[in-house]
């Protein structure tokens, strides 16, 4: 079925050529291709020395603002899925300026509201004069909302810049309703060969009492998760492997980025990759490297970012020698420049707008084994950089830089299902040049796990089904690793959700092939079955007698099987639960335990009281600090930190001497998207001494500990942990240390303790019931009547903590914890632990 065709003009005064202005002469009103088009501020002329599909082109000139350019009222119904092109050739370039951007919108004007609204259909970035006829276009979904009127127009080019323009459209696409039906069709037909089975039975066997069992082990196809490299070599996460090996025949590891460098530029070490790449493969799984290279500035090691010309090639080219030296021979795929469409970074600073054909060319010389990719979004789950993707694509082949590949990373949001119509017309436009396509980076948020569920299905079977693609890689799978809204596995327990669950129901039996069978009907016999890797196990009077392996590509196999012997068993691997738990050794030490400093209180008051401190808020960022401290008199007793919006990512809080005096220091995390405050206790009692202990870094394992012992010093009446990489499971109190808990795999956690005594101080450590999972569920506790509440933290041995403070209700304190990440199920969530006191 062909697609409806509405033919729309734009706003900015341009002609255009015959095959363009033909089509637009359909549309009512439309008179010479030009009358309906809008050209407010600026000029449009008929030119007939450049066009692309006529004989009559559009000249743009006169334009003043970069928002001006060619617009026409156009007529689409809410909800509609619509595709729109046109051709765009500049006439020069702006002096200073490697690239101009176009873009197109649609100006909405609501009818429930009257306010207008910019949709933004396309944008397609980095284009010169030298690139000739550009085209510029996607299709996309309008939004299902009534509107009095509705225009598209093209912006975006800065001002000044002239440009032509030619053959405009836009197409309604109608919706595939029978979508599934097609999918399951080209799935039968392209993931499945015929196999014949032959089987020659020795003369001295019964064939009446001979069966086959026949099993497909793995797929031809690619089902693969992006995997931290730490989680696959580290003895902590034996179960997170084993599932991984269960589920998956492809890995991407993406500590193969640049900025991921653990050692320096001198003495690079990217060993934890090649060493967690080693172990995939040892287990059969391909592994992709992800990336060499990217093209969005910013992500590039901080001494390469001021870097331009010769010099920067030369950076290039060394990064380029050592990371394939490294590697050769152990990679499948290479994502050599990742988000070329936005990003040209290397382009910009060597001023050479072909610099990504050479790092192609330079890596392929290197190292000739591993398939080279392109890899960016926008271009399938949604269609916003499809055409200038397919561009890209064309241009890279033509150059025959060593292009292998196309990867698409298909992130979808939580506001969207997957829509199989436009992701099928999307991959179909990307299968053009001929090239294997990857869904690279495949996830999609869900809170629901049955919507997740659902939506998973969905565009997996769609890419499944697909002709030009080879593989699925999803974005990671557990949910210590992503958003838990997007995972498959969750928690500690590493438990499927419903959308495991139909991953593997999909995987593992719709789309693959098990066949039990008696041979009394004879000794050969053909199936249909799914392409990849078979065990064949041959029963005989119900006892295995032989096992074989075999594997089926695309084109149709035979598979001879000799059946011999005397009829006695043989052992069979035994096949083992990937989810059955597997014990993890912790550790608890007092590594680097070392005294901070001193105070004593200055209070002349025999009665214990307590007042908290709050810090101001720190900046929003990585490793910002706020510090809290007490007012003359008092004694820090207590240490936390708190991030308001429930967050999880902070590092945590450390006691500190600041110009002699003990401070409660709290610090801000990765991807932080508010400030942190530090919440210091202060106490008054005479006599009241406190010794700051720190201790730290914990192991590296999960759950492994850093323990500060009081000792002699007195009681802990306050705890604090940190961590520089925001993996931490907070602090746990007893009557006698404080002990900080690891949740990472990179870094270890520190520990923090004020040890007190003296003034008749007696103390004992309470805790709360945990909180639940939910993302900001609070627990809290407070002391027994006539105690003190003297420090207060987290605890979130499976999930992650917002932070804690000590609120105070008419005149009673308790002590508050957040849950800042919600992990699965029913798992603990934030547990509040504080030190309770008394004289």
């Amino acid at each position: 079925m062909l697609p409806l065709r509405v033919y729309v003009a734009l706003a900015s005064l341009c002609v255009w050529g015959v095959h363009g202005a033909t089509e637009l002469l359909q549309n009512p009103g439309f008179e010479n291709g030009i009358s309906n088009w809008l050209h407010d501020g600026f000029t449009m002329t008929a030119d007939t020395s450049q066009k692309h599909g006529g004989t009559t082109s559009a000249k743009c000139t006169g334009r003043s603002q970069n928002w001006m350019g060619p617009a026409q009222m156009v007529t689409v119904k809410p909800g509609g899925r619509y595709a729109f092109s046109l051709w765009v050739r500049l006439i020069s370039d702006l002096p200073g300026s490697m690239y101009q951007t176009a873009a197109v919108k649609i100006n909405f004007k609501w009818k429930d509201t009257g306010a207008d609204d910019y949709f933004p259909v396309t944008s397609r970035n980095f284009i010169r004069a030298a690139d000739g006829w550009v085209q510029v276009g996607a299709d996309f979904v309008v939004p299902n909302r009534e509107y009095n009127s509705a225009k598209i127009y093209v912006e975006g080019f800065a001002a000044n810049v002239d440009y032509y323009v030619d053959d405009a459209t836009l197409t309604e696409i109608p919706e595939n309703t029978n979508w599934k039906a097609e999918a399951d069709q080209r799935i039968e037909n392209l993931r499945k060969s015929n196999i014949q089975f032959n089987f020659n039975v020795a003369s001295n066997l019964n064939k009446n009492d001979l069966k086959v069992q026949i099993d497909h082990t793995r797929h031809l196809f690619g089902f693969g998760s992006q995997m931290t490299a730490d989680y696959i070599v580290s003895p902590d996460f034996r179960q997170f492997q084993n599932i991984a090996y269960y589920m998956f025949n492809w890995a991407t590891i993406q500590e193969y980025k640049w900025p991921y460098n653990r050692g320096t530029r001198e003495r690079p070490d990217f060993s934890v990759a090649i060493a967690a790449t080693d172990e995939l493969r040892k287990h059969g799984l391909n592994v992709r490297g992800h990336c060499m290279f990217w093209a969005v500035p910013g992500n590039q090691p901080s001494y390469v970012d001021p870097m331009t010309g010769q010099t920067l090639k030369d950076t290039v080219d060394e990064h380029i020698k050592y990371i394939t030296g490294v590697t050769k021979g152990k990679l499948a795929h290479w994502d050599v420049d990742n988000e070329l469409l936005h990003g040209h970074f290397f382009e910009t600073k060597t001023g050479d707008p072909n610099y990504t054909h050479h790092m192609f060319q330079a890596v392929h010389a290197a190292d000739p084994t591993p398939k080279l990719f392109l890899n960016d979004y926008n271009v399938v789950a949604f269609g916003e950089s499809t055409y200038a993707y397919l561009s890209q694509i064309n241009e890279f082949k033509a150059a025959n830089v060593g292009l292998g590949a196309v990867g698409v990373q298909s992130h979808f949001p939580s506001y969207q299902a997957p829509d199989p119509t436009l992701m099928k017309n999307r991959l179909d436009l990307l299968a053009q040049p001929g090239l294997p396509i990857w869904i690279t980076e495949l996830d999609l948020s869900a809170h629901d796990e049955n919507t997740r569920a659902d939506w998973y299905e969905t565009a997996l079977r769609l890419y499944f089904s697909h002709p030009a693609v080879e593989g699925i890689i999803f974005w990671g799978f557990w949910d210590h690793d992503m958003d838990p809204a997007m995972a498959l596995v969750h928690g500690n327990t590493f438990a499927l959700d419903k959308a495991g669950e139909r991953y593997l129901h999909l995987t593992k039996q719709e789309w693959s092939t098990h066949v039990n069978r008696s041979l009394t009907s004879g000794t050969s016999f053909n199936i249909r079955g799914f392409q990849g890797d078979y065990d064949i196990i041959v029963w005989y009077q119900n006892k295995p007698i032989k096992i074989q392996n075999f594997h089926v590509d695309k084109a149709d196999t035979v598979v001879n099987v000799d059946v011999s012997g005397d009829g006695h068993a043989i052992q069979i691997p035994v096949k083992t639960d990937p989810f059955a738990p597997v014990a993890v050794a912790h550790t608890v030490v007092s590594t680097g335990l070392y005294t901070v400093g001193q105070a004593t209180s200055t209070s002349s008051s025999h009665q214990l009281t307590c007042a908290t401190r709050w810090s101001g808020v720190s900046e929003v960022g990585d490793d910002k600090t706020a510090e809290a401290s007490c007012n003359d008199g008092e004694i820090l007793t207590g240490c936390s930190s708190y991030l308001k919006n429930g967050d999880w990512h902070r590092d945590g809080e450390q006691i500190v001497m600041t110009n002699g005096k003990p401070a409660c220091k709290a610090s801000n995390g990765f991807r932080t998207t508010i400030g942190i405050q530090a919440s210091a206790r202060c106490c008054s009692l005479s006599g009241l001494t406190c010794t700051y202990k720190y201790a730290g870094q914990s192991g590296t394992g999960v759950d492994d500990q850093i323990l500060v012992p009081c000792g002699n010093d007195g009681y802990p009446l306050g705890c604090g942990t940190y961590t520089y990489m925001s993996d931490s499971d907070g602090t746990y109190f007893t009557n006698t240390s404080c002990i900080g808990q690891n949740d990472g795999v990179t870094a270890g956690v520190y520990s923090s303790a004020a040890c007190c005594k003296g003034g008749n101080i007696q103390c004992t450590t309470v805790y709360s019931t945990f909180s639940g999972h939910p993302v900001g569920a609070r627990a809290t506790v407070k002391c027994p009547a006539g105690q003190v509440m003297t420090g207060c933290n987290v605890f979130t041995p499976n999930a992650k903590g917002a932070g804690a403070f000590i609120e105070t209700t008419n005149g009673v304190d308790q002590c508050v914890a957040v849950n800042g990440y919600e992990r699965f199920g029913s798992e603990d969530g934030a547990q509040a632990i504080a030190t309770c006191c008394h004289v």
